[in-house]
């Protein structure tokens, strides 16, 4: 009994060296993974095994210049509290460690940029595609309005000249750009165009044509009022240089004020009502 016991004994021992060299080369390996992964990922993050070396700005640009996006891609560093150097978004990334979503919110931050988008192109390239801002009239001072009804305000430097002007309270930007396109899409057959449009305190609409003319539509049936008025404008082309003011605010007809040399606040001859309404 002893020696078959000594000898169970001896039999199992080589089966325990066994196990442990099994589970030995099992840790060797998952070590040498992970030291593998982190010597990939520290070698893969160094900004000099894929360095950023070319960045294209892609876009219809006609505000946003190279200037404007180096600028906006530049943090500035503070020393001591105060501003100090600045540091380029690219210092110290590579292809892989470069913050994208990082670089489109700081290219959203320009007054002109309406939208961007970031991508990264193999292997060394990042490509910044910018929409712009398409202005249609100013706002106030130094604001501008853009084709959607946004409101925005870029450098004032960077204005464009020759726009219509929108005049109201704040958050009324887009109804004045949908009166604005009706009006204009209305007169397009009458050759005329609005340079501006106001909406008082009380909501009253008021077009400034580019004839200089002032078109008081006032606050109910704007755009009744504006078919209206293109589809009698014919009748007053021979007199336009005179008109100051045309009201539309009359049931079945206007109200024409004539220029200083003419009688104030003639009434047409097509006006069937005296009572004008707001």
């Amino acid at each position: 009994m002893f020696k078959r016991n000594k000898q169970a004994v001896s039999l199992s021992e080589p089966g325990t060296f066994s196990g442990m060299a099994h589970w030995f080369r099992l840790a060797l390996l998952l070590l040498i993974t992970v030291v593998a992964i982190v010597w990939g990922y520290m070698k893969l993050t160094d900004p000099e095994t894929l360095p950023i070396t070319k960045v294209r700005a892609l876009g219809d640009f006609s505000f946003v210049t190279e200037a404007m996006l180096h600028q906006a891609l530049t943090i500035g560093v503070k020393t001591n509290g105060n501003s100090g150097s600045q540091k380029d978004i690219f210092e110290n990334k590579g292809f892989f460690n470069i913050d994208v979503e990082a670089i489109k919110q700081r290219v959203e931050t320009m007054p002109w940029v309406k939208q961007a988008s970031v991508q990264r192109v193999w292997p060394e390239s990042l490509i910044i595609e910018v929409v712009e801002h398409k202005p249609i009239a100013y706002w106030g001072e130094n604001g501008l309005v853009s084709q959607v009804g946004e409101v925005f305000y870029p450098a004032k430097e960077t204005l464009p000249g020759d726009l219509p002007r929108f005049i109201a309270t704040q958050g009324q930007a887009k109804k004045c750009l949908r009166y604005f396109n009706d009006a204009n899409e209305m007169f397009s057959k009458i050759n005329v165009k609005v340079n501006a449009v106001k909406f008082n305190a009380r909501q009253a609409l008021t077009l400034t044509l580019d004839n200089n003319i002032e078109l008081n539509l006032g606050r109910q049936n704007k755009l009744y009022r504006l078919q209206r008025f293109a589809q009698v404008f014919s009748a007053l082309t021979e007199r336009v240089s005179l008109i100051e003011r045309i009201d539309m605010r009359y049931t079945n007809g206007f109200s024409v004020k004539w220029k200083q040399h003419q009688k104030n606040g003639e009434l047409y001859k097509n006006v069937k009502s005296n009572k004008a309404h707001v």
